[in-house]
């Protein structure tokens, strides 16, 4: 016969699978239904190193923490749609400027509230955009568009030949 403290005990031990089945459905949704968000890197090296790894361009925001711009980056710009799908493209890493001056001398930045767009390698590509005041949503596009085609890896095809380049042996 049960007694009324292990019927207790049974029912919590039940409850506590319950809950850490619905934990692990919670976190193994995105996957589960193909998400993928765009991630930011607090460690600049850690970045890098998964850039060159991944051969990922590199966007670096160097941001104030305790910046209004960088929270309406945050919410007016990143949290875009459009931003984010194009954001999974790159490997983001978010630098604080005043904790980073061997980054912001390697990539001649001189002021908080600036993306820079690089090379898996590190190499910087094209100019920097300042986010001070805050693009618009398209003006960052073209920015990162534009700036992501230089720094992408070329690709094995090459450059492909004009359709009035003759041929040899023809």
């Amino acid at each position: 016969m049960e007694t009324s403290e292990t019927a207790f005990m049974r029912r919590l031990g039940n409850l506590r699978l319950l809950w850490l089945c619905a934990c692990v459905a919670f976190l193994l949704l995105p996957l589960a239904i193909g998400c993928q968000q765009q991630t930011w890197y607090l460690d600049p090296r850690f970045g890098e190193r998964l850039a060159q790894q991944d051969k990922k361009p590199i966007l670096f925001y160097f941001k104030a923490w305790d910046s209004t711009q960088h929270r309406n980056m945050q919410l007016n710009v990143f949290n875009d749609p459009s931003v984010k799908a194009e954001l999974l493209k790159t490997v983001n890493i978010e630098v604080e400027f005043a904790w980073s001056t061997p980054y912001k001398e390697r990539y001649g930045v001189s002021n908080a509230q600036v993306c820079v767009m690089c090379k898996p390698d590190g190499t910087k590509v094209g100019h920097a955009l300042y986010a001070n005041p805050v693009p618009t949503v398209p003006r960052f596009l073209d920015w990162f568009k534009g700036s992501l085609s230089e720094a992408l890896p070329p690709t094995a095809s090459g450059p492909s030949e004009p359709a009035d380049t003759p041929k040899r042996g023809a």
